[in-house]
């Protein structure tokens, strides 16, 4: 019997004694909820009230991150980049600070792109003040997509294409983390994006100048002689390409001159933007093949060619407008505005072709 005992014994301290070494198993990390992250919005060129301002004095470009999630999550080691598909351009969130990379239910997170230091040098990517700075600038030009993947390099999401986004437009959800791509009335860095569009505005006949003795029109040939011009405003907020339209010198004939419809980046007018007609006589490209007449005709601007979107007789009593002198314009005192009237080259508003009018 006291064997049993003694054998009894020694198995109970046995197992205590294992049951005493054994360590509890480690807690796995946190699984982050990446695929609530979405880009929400972005902009390629922030000049007017920028959200930051660099060492250079320029506004950086940004990219808006949106967690659409009911959990926080931490973005840190995640992969932004605008050129998906290609690896070695992906450029990887911090994890110095999860502070600032952990985005909240419903909230933002700002990467600001493409930054320069005082002397003119890259910013690292790095954090720095409470900020995401990523060593990548954003261009408008080319097929361009912004997308953000996973420390796993899996895609989480892309933004629509943003080729050919104008200064100072961002582009972004209508409805944050869901919504469709469209440009924006409004940027809105770090806050729900506004979601109305751009006012879509007109082309109006903006100025013009019937005898050019001294004036060089930017975009001309300097070389070339100096040309009558009729100078295209846009009043609204997106581009509109007017490849395609019709200029003329005469009212009752609004096919006088086609300009060409394969080349949008010669014939687009930008938003609150200028586009030069050059009238000499040579008939291609933004060349009319008519000249103004000194002693008065007409301008006008025709969108298919069989109505008039906006024409002006000037010249003789009864006519629209008052003949402009030799190196005068005729334009309106106020960009887009009603009332026209006379730039005199000598006073403090001369004519400003492809600029503000009346300013100096």
């Amino acid at each position: 019997m006291k064997k049993y005992i003694l054998i009894s014994i020694i198995t109970a301290l046995f197992f205590s004694g294992c049951v005493k070494d054994e360590q509890p198993a480690p807690a796995p990390p946190p699984v982050e909820n990446y695929g609530d992250i979405v880009i929400n919005e972005l902009i390629t060129k922030d000049l007017t009230d920028p959200y930051y301002v660099d060492g250079m004095g320029d506004g950086a470009d940004w990219i808006e991150l949106y967690n659409k999630g009911t959990k926080a999550v931490n973005i840190a080691g995640m992969w932004v980049t605008d050129n998906p598909g290609v690896e070695e351009d992906y450029v990887q969130v911090p994890d110095t600070d999860a502070t600032v990379t952990t985005i909240p239910p419903k909230g933002f997170l700002v990467l600001i792109c493409g930054a320069a230091d005082a002397q003119g040098n890259d910013v690292p990517t790095s954090i720095a003040d409470g900020k995401v700075f990523l060593d990548m600038g954003l261009s408008s030009s080319g097929d361009n997509f912004a997308a953000i993947y996973d420390p796993d390099k899996t895609e989480i999401d892309k933004s629509d294409d943003f080729n050919g986004l104008e200064d100072d437009k961002s582009f972004g959800r209508k409805t944050d983390g869901t919504g469709e791509w469209q440009v924006l009335a409004t940027k809105t860095p770090g806050m729900p994006n506004d979601g109305s569009e751009p006012v879509a505005g007109v082309l109006v006949i903006n100025e013009f100048m019937a005898s050019n003795d001294i004036w060089s029109i930017p975009g001309e040939d300097p070389s070339a002689t100096f040309p009558d011009w009729i100078e295209i405003y846009n009043t609204g907020e997106t581009a509109i390409d007017m490849g395609g339209w019709y200029a003329t010198d005469d009212l009752e004939d609004l096919v006088a001159y086609q300009l060409p419809s394969d080349n949008p980046e010669l014939t687009t007018v930008p938003s609150k933007g200028y586009l030069i007609l050059y009238c000499d006589g040579l008939g291609e490209g933004l060349h009319t093949s008519f000249k103004l007449s000194s002693g008065g005709e007409a301008v006008g601007i025709s969108e298919d060619g069989t109505s008039l979107t906006e024409g002006y007789t000037y010249g003789d009593t009864g006519s629209d407008l008052p003949n402009p002198p030799t190196d005068f314009s005729a334009g309106r005192n106020e960009d887009g505005g009603v009332s026209w009237v006379i730039f005199d080259p000598d006073s403090s508003t001369p004519p400003t072709p492809g600029t503000a009018n009346g300013q100096k």
